[in-house]
């Protein structure tokens, strides 16, 4: 496992040299604005030395690996389009064009512009309402039993949880179900990157089963706004 902070250490250290950037961003490491001088410092690209997010195979994938062993993943990705991007990689990855998929209701937009760019059947779930506090609950494994013996068996099953309400599905149950269908689930978690992490807090989707959980890490985490990751 690498140390703590060992990417953030080695663009400090690449900041205190006297190289000139010929190359983006087109601050130059100089002063833009209000913007701190720490952060400008260290804003660079894929130069030599700091791996290519495309295609990491040092630092980067370092860092990634080590994500992937904090949330139980195999791989884990991130993403500087938000979660938004995991979601369309997630879907266009586990179902094909032309195929379909089993969604809530209450997905994300992304999710939607992913069913549309392949074309995808799309059946929903519909989460039943909480009277008491006037919100929408998880999607249950019942619900999901129930549409998988009226409907032809989906690609994949996309689902939300935790809810924009803060509801979390009982993703353990969900996985074996769906698994025993010969297909993947897809969790957008974008809402609970905190979740496993510590003491007291419900378990994360990878580590009770989903295939492709995708966390919009600043929504719950100190993290810039846009910061996500894919985790399979």
């Amino acid at each position: 496992m690498t140390e703590l902070g060992e990417l953030y250490r080695r663009l400090k250290d690449y900041s205190k040299t006297d190289y000139y950037p010929y190359h983006m961003p087109g601050h130059k490491r100089l002063l833009c604005g209000e913007f701190p001088r720490e952060i400008m410092d260290i804003d660079i690209t894929e130069i030599d030395g700091f791996d290519n997010l495309h295609a990491p195979e040092e630092i980067l994938r370092r860092v990634q690996d080590e994500a992937a062993g904090l949330y139980g993943a195999d791989e884990s990705f991130y993403l500087i389009n938000g979660s938004t991007c995991g979601v369309l990689a997630a879907i266009s990855a586990a179902v094909p064009r032309g195929g379909r998929i089993l969604m809530t209701r209450g997905a994300h937009k992304s999710a939607y512009h992913a069913a549309y760019l392949r074309n995808l059947t799309v059946s929903y779930l519909y989460p039943e309402m909480m009277e008491e506090y006037d919100i929408y609950d998880a999607v249950t494994p019942e619900q999901i039993a129930e549409a998988f013996s009226r409907e032809p068996v989906p690609d994949a099953v996309f689902l939300v949880s935790p809810t924009y309400e803060g509801r979390i599905a009982d993703i353990e149950t969900i996985a074996k179900l769906v698994h025993s269908k010969g297909i993947p689930l897809i969790v957008d978690e974008a809402h609970g990157a905190h979740l496993g992490l510590a003491e007291g807090f419900a378990k994360n989707s990878c580590q009770c089963g989903a295939d492709l959980v995708i966390h919009s890490v600043h929504k719950t985490l100190p993290a810039l706004t846009q910061s996500a990751l894919l985790h399979v």
